[in-house]
């Protein structure tokens, strides 16, 4: 049986939707944990006042199975979303490089089979610096009909990533005075939208490579 090999067009769109929908899974077990998350939001639920007598301990502290079972359920809901949301932000990030390493690829007369992109021994994809040029050096998709809204989902990425790192610099002071606090904070709030704006950048991106991979498949059926 012989194998049909696929031109390198099409592997490479393959590879950046694999990363689109590992960022779609991530992003709907995240929602999905939030909500769960939330339905155990101590201040909103109702105690339970009953109390257990515990022979085998000595302890002026009563037990309370219902606040109990709430802590450790709480406890569990915060720590499975927090692992959840830590991969929906590699997994947007993964896509959103992706699929711009890719444009810029095809954009530049090359012609790679797959998205070339390293991950830590943690899982964590390595996003190099500069990863996201400027909307000029992206002009040869100015004919593209979705390069407005391209060009305003990176700008929003980018301003999202600011904020992010404005406040992550300002955690890392000794001491912060009061209004650095307050703008670290406002920053942090800022920022919880990042992994959707990366996100909405990366679906963008997708399309924006389809568009550059016109000529090229063009070429390829004449040839």
């Amino acid at each position: 049986m012989t194998r049909t090999v696929l031109p390198w067009f099409e592997t490479l769109t393959d590879s950046v939707h694999a990363l689109g929908a590992a960022a779609r899974e991530a992003q709907r077990a995240y929602q999905a944990a939030s909500i769960t998350s939330d339905q155990y939001d101590l201040d909103r639920l109702r105690s339970h006042d009953g109390e257990l007598a515990l022979p085998s301990r000595r302890s002026t502290v009563p037990f309370r199975p219902y606040d109990h079972a709430l802590f450790v359920i709480a406890d569990h809901q915060r720590t499975h979303a927090d692992r959840l949301r830590r991969l929906y932000a590699q997994t947007t990030e993964g896509y959103a490089y992706g699929a711009t390493w890719a444009i810029r690829q095809v954009l530049d007369g090359r012609q790679p089979p797959a998205v070339e992109l390293d991950r830590t021994d943690q899982g964590s994809y390595v996003i190099p610096g500069e990863a996201y040029p400027s909307s000029q050096a992206f002009e040869a998709l100015k004919r593209w009909s979705g390069k407005t809204e391209f060009d305003r989902a990176l700008s929003e990425m980018e301003r999202l990533e600011a904020a992010a790192e404005y406040a992550s610099d300002l955690n890392a002071e000794y001491h912060l005075a009061d209004h650095e606090a307050s703008a670290m904070h406002d920053a942090y709030r800022v920022a919880e939208g990042l992994p959707e704006a990366t996100y909405t950048y990366g679906q963008h991106a997708e399309t924006a490579l389809r568009f550059a991979l016109l000529e090229p498949r063009k070429q390829h059926t004449h040839s």
